[in-house]
């Protein structure tokens, strides 16, 4: 049977490049729609033809098999909520409705479905991290991670990468800085704030993660401290990881599994551009590319560094894509 699809937050960058990646697997979509939050004026391109985008407000859910959650505007969580309310599946990133009661995980590289209707979907940092850690951990004896991330802004949509490039250009013109996405100046900035702060210090975005690579690496997952912020770049996230194990953990064996992972590119040449970056290599490709390896020992606990980047914007749209193909074929 062929499933009728409602895509929230059509008018989005990661929307975009989901609707690519459905339309390359060729799925058997009855009908597609393409909702916004804001005004419909847009339109959404899928299998050759424009959707044009209509208001999420007022949508008769029982028109539809699955809403798909394509953005992070907690303006999504009511129509989440309707959706549910009309008895319809909802899938969306865990980012953003991880703290809502009915939400349940789902790995993109596993096909079982547990029971409920609101599935979470890792979003780009605990992805890319998984599959760098998931060779590592297990066969090296990986104890801690600590991580830090840099976050492009194309993370908080069109909303986002229109922040970054007005306030560039409010810089040259000396004019003054607006801020409405973020809660500082994006432009030639860090912010070390992604989402509201929990009463421990972490963000909540900071908690998704956590939890979301806690899911992904299951019963290996060793002990995960994250920090985030935002970095003035429209596409691609960085991280930084430090590792910390038992004899394993050495550079040769690290090096011996990440050649070998499937999604993973290692490019650690000690010379000039030697390593990745989120602009010259990740941008628009499904890899996680890894670099700048280093190790150390200090009687039989070593540790080790490494920086990884991917495309943050692909990356959710392949985990979306995923989910989406494999509910299509259970019908």
């Amino acid at each position: 049977m062929a499933v009728k699809l409602a895509v929230l937050g059509a008018d989005e960058p990661l929307a975009e490049v989901l609707f690519r990646e459905l339309e390359e697997r060729n799925l058997a979509l009855a009908e597609v729609f393409a909702l916004t939050l804001g005004e419909a004026e847009a339109a959404a391109r899928f299998d050759g033809a424009e959707i044009p985008c209509q208001p999420a407000q007022g949508f008769d859910w029982q028109r539809i098999d699955l809403l798909v959650v394509a953005t992070r505007s907690r303006a999504a969580g009511r129509f989440v909520d309707q959706a549910l309310a009309a008895g319809r599946p909802v899938l969306g990133l865990g980012e953003v409705l991880a703290q809502h009661p009915k939400a349940v995980w789902l790995d993109p590289e596993h096909a079982e479905f547990p029971s409920g209707k609101l599935w979470l979907v890792p979003d780009a940092i605990a992805s890319l991290m998984a599959r760098v850690l998931r060779p590592l951990v297990a066969s090296l004896g990986v104890e801690r991670v600590d991580a830090h991330a840099n976050l492009a802004v194309s993370a908080m949509g069109q909303a986002g990468i229109d922040e970054l490039r007005e306030q560039v250009g409010q810089l040259f013109s000396l004019s003054a800085i607006d801020s409405a996405v973020f809660p500082l100046q994006i432009a030639f900035n860090l912010i070390p704030q992604v989402g509201d702060f929990l009463p421990d210090g972490r963000s909540q975005a900071e908690q998704a993660a956590a939890q979301a690579l806690q899911y992904l690496l299951g019963d290996h997952a060793p002990v995960c401290q994250l920090s985030l912020a935002w970095a003035p770049v429209f596409y691609g996230h960085s991280i930084s990881l430090h590792l910390s194990g038992g004899a394993g953990l050495t550079l040769e064996n690290a090096r011996t599994r990440l050649q070998n992972a499937p999604g993973v590119v290692l490019m650690d040449e000690h010379l000039p551009g030697g390593y990745p970056t989120p602009v010259t290599d990740a941008a628009e490709s499904s890899a996680a590319f890894v670099g700048r390896l280093c190790g150390s020992a200090a009687g039989t606990a070593r540790s080790l560094q490494l920086w990884l980047v991917g495309d943050n914007v692909r990356t959710e749209a392949m985990n979306l894509a995923r989910i989406v193909e494999r509910l299509v074929e259970k019908q």
